[in-house]
Protein backbone atom coordinates (compact mmCIF):
# COMPACT_ATOMS: atom_id res chain seq x y z
CA UNK A 1 0.00 0.00 0.00
CA UNK A 2 1.37 3.29 -0.81
CA UNK A 3 1.33 6.38 1.35
CA UNK A 4 1.35 9.14 -0.95
CA UNK A 5 -1.72 10.94 -0.95
CA UNK A 6 -3.69 11.30 -4.15
CA UNK A 7 -3.58 14.68 -5.97
CA UNK A 8 -7.11 16.17 -6.12
CA UNK A 9 -6.86 18.72 -8.58
CA UNK A 10 -4.61 19.61 -11.11
CA UNK A 11 -2.19 22.72 -10.38
CA UNK A 12 -3.34 26.14 -12.00
CA UNK A 13 -2.06 27.54 -14.74
CA UNK A 14 -0.94 30.42 -16.16
CA UNK A 15 -2.94 32.54 -18.91
CA UNK A 16 -0.60 31.95 -21.06
CA UNK A 17 -0.44 28.23 -20.66
CA UNK A 18 -3.97 27.85 -20.50
CA UNK A 19 -3.89 29.76 -23.99
CA UNK A 20 -1.83 27.19 -25.15
CA UNK A 21 -3.58 24.51 -24.22
CA UNK A 22 -6.88 25.56 -25.41
CA UNK A 23 -5.88 27.44 -28.04
CA UNK A 24 -7.93 30.53 -27.21
CA UNK A 25 -6.17 33.74 -27.67
CA UNK A 26 -4.42 35.03 -24.30
CA UNK A 27 -6.00 38.66 -24.31
CA UNK A 28 -10.08 36.16 -25.10
CA UNK A 29 -8.75 34.93 -21.19
CA UNK A 30 -7.71 38.38 -19.96
CA UNK A 31 -10.75 39.87 -20.81
CA UNK A 32 -13.03 37.17 -18.94
CA UNK A 33 -11.05 37.54 -15.82
CA UNK A 34 -11.36 41.19 -15.95
CA UNK A 35 -14.74 40.65 -16.60
CA UNK A 36 -14.97 38.43 -13.77
CA UNK A 37 -16.25 35.66 -16.50
CA UNK A 38 -13.24 33.67 -15.38
CA UNK A 39 -11.91 33.09 -11.54
CA UNK A 40 -8.14 33.66 -11.47
CA UNK A 41 -5.68 34.13 -8.46
CA UNK A 42 -3.39 37.47 -9.11
CA UNK A 43 0.30 36.55 -8.08
CA UNK A 44 1.79 38.91 -5.43
CA UNK A 45 3.11 42.61 -6.95
CA UNK A 46 2.04 44.87 -9.90
CA UNK A 47 2.73 42.41 -12.85
CA UNK A 48 2.03 39.56 -11.14
CA UNK A 49 0.50 36.63 -13.68
CA UNK A 50 -3.25 35.51 -12.81
CA UNK A 51 -3.53 31.71 -12.19
CA UNK A 52 -6.24 29.66 -13.31
CA UNK A 53 -7.82 26.53 -11.76
CA UNK A 54 -7.89 23.89 -15.06
CA UNK A 55 -11.70 23.20 -13.64
CA UNK A 56 -12.56 26.75 -14.07
CA UNK A 57 -11.14 26.99 -16.85
CA UNK A 58 -12.76 24.25 -18.85
CA UNK A 59 -16.51 25.40 -16.95
CA UNK A 60 -15.68 28.80 -18.62
CA UNK A 61 -15.32 27.23 -21.76
CA UNK A 62 -18.10 25.27 -21.76
CA UNK A 63 -20.40 28.54 -21.18
CA UNK A 64 -18.59 30.49 -24.00
CA UNK A 65 -19.23 27.62 -26.27
CA UNK A 66 -22.83 27.12 -25.38
CA UNK A 67 -23.44 30.88 -25.80
CA UNK A 68 -22.00 30.68 -29.61
CA UNK A 69 -23.94 27.60 -30.59
CA UNK A 70 -27.04 29.19 -28.96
Amino acid sequence: MSNLIPMTSAPPISVAQAADDKRIPKRTIQAAIARGELKAHKMPGATGAYLINARDLDRWIVKRTDKATA
